[in-house]
């Protein structure tokens, strides 16, 4: 997988050969489990603490942050394996949405750009990202470095209310993990048909949202944010660009 491929290359890379891809809602956790080297863990309540305290029970040592909100999930990586924290109280729907968040930020923000630069700078720059060792000179003076982070790999996905917004830097990389994300369980090409049809069939925006909540298992508040996005100054979904020409009802 090219970290510079699209959303839909990079999904249906994911899902091809698993026999998966065509069955819906999709089953995010099984395609996890078979193509990526990422574990998913679930717990009753996801905080910062408890998570801490699994990790220290297998001698597992990883630097989170100091935070004491109840969470969706959380993603911890290093040396090129994940774990993801999932909230196993959440409804159904609401636990495929934060399994699909946290699998994106795994595979766009960390092992994508991790494979790239091996395969850029040769096995031996591996230790330099896990922060085995510093950088040589020429290490450093590569630029791809700057942009990569170094060490363990944590992304915390808070629950509804807590503002991430504040750091530009942050939230793009949230509406990018979101757009990914979506993807790989509602892709672009199912949703449009979808679309198409309930336009037709001149059905409410209410009623749209609740179809494309029971055909992808996705809470339906995912789609009504995504049909209500009008013009404002964030990285919009990519249902804004297909709802004009389809005139979804409001």
């Amino acid at each position: 997988m090219a970290h510079a491929q699209s959303n839909e290359a990079m999904a249906r890379e994911l899902w091809n050969g698993t026999g998966l891809g065509s069955v819906f809602p999709r089953n995010i956790e099984k395609v996890v489990a078979l193509r990526l080297p990422l574990a998913l863990v679930k717990m009753p309540r996801v905080t910062v603490p408890v998570i801490r305290r699994w990790l220290e029970d297998r001698c597992l040592r990883a630097r989170v942050p100091n935070d004491h909100r109840n969470l969706m999930g959380c993603l911890v990586a290093y040396c090129g394996h994940g774990i993801a924290f999932i909230a196993g109280a959440d409804s159904a729907e609401e636990q495929r949405l934060t399994v699909a968040h946290e699998t994106a930020h795994f595979l766009r923000d960390y092992l994508l750009p991790r494979q790239e630069l091996l395969a850029e700078l040769g096995d031996e720059v591996a230790d330099v990202l896990d922060g085995k060792r510093p950088p040589t000179p020429f290490e450093r003076a590569n630029a791809v470095l700057a942009h990569v982070r170094l060490g363990v790999h944590v992304h915390l996905m808070p629950r509804d209310g807590n503002d991430e917004e504040s750091d530009p830097v942050v939230a793009a990389a949230e509406h990018r993990a979101d757009d990914f994300g979506l993807e790989l369980v509602a892709p672009r090409a199912s949703i449009l048909t979808l679309l198409r049809k309930a336009s037709n069939a001149n059905a409410t925006q209410e009623e749209t949202c609740a179809m494309l909540s029971e055909r992808f298992g996705l809470p339906q508040h995912v789609f009504q944010q995504s049909i209500h996005l009008s013009d404002q100054h964030r990285i919009v979904s990519f249902l804004e660009d297909i709802r004009p020409p389809l005139k979804i009802n409001k």
